[in-house]
C-alpha cells in the first residue's frame, strides 16, 4: 500500500512540503568559479567594445581625410579648366605674316633635285627691275650638305633649343638666332639641328630680313633634304620671294610645295598663296 492511503491527508501535505524543501536546500547555487568566468567573460567583451569603438573613430578620421584630399584634387582640376579655356579664350600674338607653323611635319622624306637658288622660270626672261639682292642672292651660296641627323638630342641641347624658341616667341628675334646658330655649332648632326636652322630663317623673317630670310630657308632645304622642316622651308622661300617681288618665282616654289607635299598643311597654305598671286 502506498504511503499516500496510509497517512492522513494533513500529513501526506506535510511530507510533501517537507521533502520540497529539502529538495531546494540541495540544489546547488553557481560556483565561486563561474562566478569569476562570468565577470572575465563581461571584460572581455567591454575591452573588444572600446577596441572597436577606436577602430570606428580611426575609420572616420580616414575617410574624412580622403574626402578633403578629393575634395582639393576636384578644386585643382576646375581652376586647371578654367586656365586653359582662358588661354584658347587669348588672340595669338604673331609676327609678320608669319603663316602656318607646324614645330613637327609628318612628311615623307624626299629630296631635291636641284637647288632652290638656281631655278629660274624659264618661259618667263629676268626682269630688268628685279632688285640686286634677290637676282645674286649671296647669303644663299649652296653648301655641302650636312649628314642626316640622327643622334639623340642631349639635355643640355634640349635646353638650348626650347630657351632659343622661347626667345622668338617673345619676339626676341636676334637673341633667338643667336641661339639657334650657336645650337648648329655645338649640336650640328642631333635630330633638331634641321629645326634649328628652319628658325634661323624665321627670325630674320619676323625682322623682316626677306633675302636673308631666304638664304636660311634654302639651306633648311639644302642641308637637310630628308628632314621635317623641308616642306615649311619651301613654303617660307616662296613668301620670302613674293617679298621680295619676285611673283613668279614665288608661284613656282608654291607649285612645288603642292607637287612633293600633297595633303599637308604647308601644301594647302602653298595653294592660298598662289590664288592670291591671281
Amino acid at each position: 500500500m502506498s504511503i499516500a492511503r496510509r497517512t492522513s491527508p494533513v500529513l501526506a501535505l506535510l511530507l510533501i512540503a517537507t521533502l520540497g524543501c529539502g529538495g531546494l536546500m540541495r540544489s546547488p547555487g553557481p560556483s565561486s568559479e563561474e562566478v569569476e568566468e562570468l565577470k572575465r567573460r563581461v571584460v572581455e567583451l567591454q575591452r573588444k567594445a572600446t577596441v572597436s569603438e577606436v577602430e570606428l573613430a580611426r575609420m572616420r578620421q580616414e575617410v574624412a581625410r580622403l574626402e578633403a584630399e578629393l575634395a582639393a584634387q576636384d578644386e585643382a582640376a576646375r581652376r586647371q579648366e578654367e586656365l586653359a579655356a582662358a588661354a584658347a579664350a587669348e588672340e595669338p600674338v604673331k609676327p609678320i605674316d608669319f603663316g602656318p607653323e607646324i614645330e613637327e611635319s609628318d612628311v615623307e622624306e624626299e629630296t631635291l633635285d636641284e637647288p632652290l637658288a638656281d631655278r629660274q622660270p624659264p618661259e618667263v626672261p629676268p626682269v630688268a627691275s628685279e632688285p640686286p639682292a634677290v637676282a645674286r642672292e649671296p647669303a644663299a651660296v649652296p653648301r655641302p650638305a650636312a649628314p642626316a641627323p640622327t643622334a639623340a638630342v642631349t639635355p643640355q641641347a634640349q635646353t638650348l633649343y626650347d630657351e632659343s624658341y622661347t626667345l622668338f616667341h617673345e619676339k626676341q628675334y636676334t637673341a633667338a638666332e643667336d641661339g639657334f646658330r650657336r645650337y648648329l655649332e655645338l649640336y650640328p648632326t642631333t635630330e633638331l639641328a634641321d629645326n634649328a636652322q628652319f628658325w634661323i630663317g624665321e627670325c630674320r623673317y619676323a625682322r623682316g630680313d626677306f633675302n636673308s630670310a631666304l638664304a636660311a630657308f634654302t639651306a633648311t632645304v639644302e642641308r637637310f633634304p630628308g628632314g621635317n622642316k623641308v616642306p615649311d622651308a619651301l613654303l617660307k622661300a616662296g613668301k620670302c620671294l613674293e617679298a621680295l617681288g619676285d611673283r613668279e618665282r614665288a608661284a613656282q616654289t608654291y607649285r612645288e610645295v603642292m607637287n612633293r607635299f600633297r595633303g599637308s598643311a604647308a601644301a594647302a597654305a602653298a595653294s592660298e598663296r598662289i590664288e592670291a598671286l591671281h
